[in-house]
């Protein structure tokens, strides 16, 4: 009797343990319930890699560097994005965007409560530019920096007047060599970049600069400067005093051999973020405390893989920007086929990343250009071709992307092709193009504004009879809005349309925009030849920039 109890115990345990073990097994591979929405809602993770960089501080004024004049430019190429099976009908999807000149008086064709522009400040020939002269600008109060190339202009009295800012004299820029003589970077190059940081009152002013290969800026090693200022430290240093900076150099990213291009930065809750291409291999995303920056220390950084064969590697998003507005989740994306778009996530609470492949109609893919009235192809340099340029979190729960298409048997002219994605779940909400039969649009960006409207400032041009110009303008308005026409194309060593415009929420009325454009304009007879006029520009709703009162001041 007792061994047949203890044999009957036996087998009962034998098959209590098959069950667990069946249970556990249908538990893991059924997703169901919490953990599986979890891993949806993570997608694919990868750890960040750290880093840090110590403070630095100007020491008194520097004599002017002088950037060789023989220097080649910038001249990388944009990513080819892989043509899928085509799904939807690669046709327009809603109706076609007007493009209007801002008056003084409210536009006629506008809407109800139009886009107006408060304030236009063109620089004209006082701006010292170079090609492309790759604008940004950010405001705080009466202080705006607008920054193109190498230079910055800078106004403390609301863009009355302006001065000029050589960041050469205000920081250390020429060619940087280590304790053995080996070149880390061959001096101040371009792609500057600006924002202003309202949580912690800090301007942050970030500069490129130049490889150390031959052949180009893009070879090589290199390195990115951040630097922050107060407010009030710009307005008593008039922009010479009062910075701090780090240099972030591509052996703190362990980038070996590779050089940091294309740089973007964004604004999150606790964070800045900053990006930037390693060079022909992927895009890389860094993180930065806002307190760390606020009080000039050290700071610790946590930052991405740009390339490493997996679906969280930076290889698709090559040339690609960050979102704006990013509050506690930063988002970028790229196109593994043109039928797809995969977003990257990195969320202010984790020490992650992740990405999520998304199914999206297709969208046309083949080569852009834009022959002006001279007849010179103003897209011919090509670049940031496909990559998604326009990236902002409209809220919680919802961001939109943009990037540039080519025609089609639908579409008569390049455009603009936006996605709006829901981030609760990472479906696409809806899918739509900025587009026009007469006139081309490329290169947006975007940014949100206090009442969650996404503004836009982007280029157009109309084929053989409009140069390429800027306008902004505020999604689903489907007009968008120029204040001034180039009349030439920028023709120097290469036809360069150029790489950047901004536009973002203005700190002061967030349901305003800030952003920066130019025109290219012929040189008034008897001079010959042509220039870059850049530009600060603020607008939004009529009824919130003047009170149902629209004009340009």
């Amino acid at each position: 009797m007792n061994n047949l109890l203890k044999a009957a115990l036996i087998f009962l345990v034998l098959v209590a343990a098959v069950f667990l073990l069946g249970l556990l097994y249908w538990f893991y591979h059924c997703h169901c319930g919490d953990r599986g929405t979890k891993q949806e809602s993570q997608g694919k993770l990868a750890p960040l890699n750290a880093a840090t960089a110590e403070p630095q501080h100007p020491r008194g004024k520097y004599p002017p560097y002088e950037i060789p004049k023989n220097r080649v430019p910038n001249e990388d190429h944009p990513r080819v994005v892989p043509t899928g099976t085509q799904r939807g009908t690669l046709a327009p999807s809603v109706q076609g965007s007007k493009l209007l000149k801002i008056e003084k008086n409210k536009p006629v064709g506008g809407a109800g409560d139009p886009v107006v522009v408060t304030q236009y400040n063109p620089q004209g020939t006082a701006a010292n530019v170079g090609t492309p002269p790759d604008p940004n600008a950010a405001r705080n109060g009466n202080v705006i920096l607008l920054s193109y190339n190498t230079r910055v202009m800078l106004s403390t009295n609301g863009g009355t007047s302006y001065v000029e800012l050589d960041p050469t004299t205000i920081f250390p820029s020429g060619p940087t060599k280590d304790a053995a003589g080996n070149l880390l970077d061959n001096g101040l190059c371009c792609d500057q970049i600006i924002r202003y940081v309202p949580k912690i009152d800090r301007f942050v002013w970030l500069m490129q600069f130049c490889g150390t290969g031959t052949g180009g800026c893009l070879t090589g090693i290199n390195k990115v400067r951040i630097a922050s200022a107060s407010t009030q430290d710009i307005v008593t240093g008039a922009g010479a005093t009062g910075w701090t900076y780090w240099d972030l150099a591509s052996a703190t990213f362990n980038l070996s051999n590779t050089t940091m291009d294309y740089p973007d930065l964004a604004v999150g809750d606790n964070f800045l973020y900053f990006s930037a291409d390693a060079v022909s291999q992927g895009l890389l995303v860094v993180r930065i405390p806002l307190n760390q920056i606020r009080d000039s220390q050290t700071i610790n950084m946590g930052y991405t893989t740009p390339s490493d064969g997996t679906a969280t590697d930076g290889s698709t998003a090559y040339g690609s920007h960050i979102s704006q507005n990013a509050g506690d989740t930063v988002f970028w994306a790229g196109s593994p086929k043109n039928t797809q778009i995969r977003v990257f996530s990195m969320a202010e609470s984790s020490n992650q990343y992740s990405s999520r492949d998304i199914d999206i109609d297709s969208w046309a893919n083949g080569t852009i250009t834009l022959n002006a009235p001279d007849g010179v192809d103003n897209f011919s340099f090509g670049w940031p071709g496909n990559a998604i340029t326009g990236v902002t979190r409209r809220s919680n729960t919802e961001v939109w992307f943009a990037w540039n298409a080519s025609s089609n048997a639908n579409f008569k002219n390049a455009h603009v092709e936006i996605v709006e994605i829901n981030t609760s779940n990472f479906t696409k909400i809806t899918q739509w193009q900025i587009w026009n039969d007469s006139y081309a649009f490329v290169d947006p960006y975007l940014a949100t504004n206090g009442n969650g409207e996404v503004g836009i400032s982007l280029a157009w041009g109309a084929a053989n009879t409009n140069y390429m110009s800027n306008a902004v303008g505020i999604l689903g308005d489907f007009i968008v809005w120029y204040p001034e026409l180039s009349t030439a194309s920028p023709v120097a060593s290469q036809t360069r349309l150029g790489d950047y415009f901004s536009v973002s929420r203005n700190p002061g009325n967030p349901l305003l925009y800030d952003a920066s454009g130019y025109a290219v304009l012929k040189q008034a007879a008897p001079a010959t030849g042509w220039y870059f006029d850049p530009y600060y520009i603020q607008f939004g709703r009529d009824s919130v920039a003047n009170g149902g009162s629209s004009g340009i001041h």
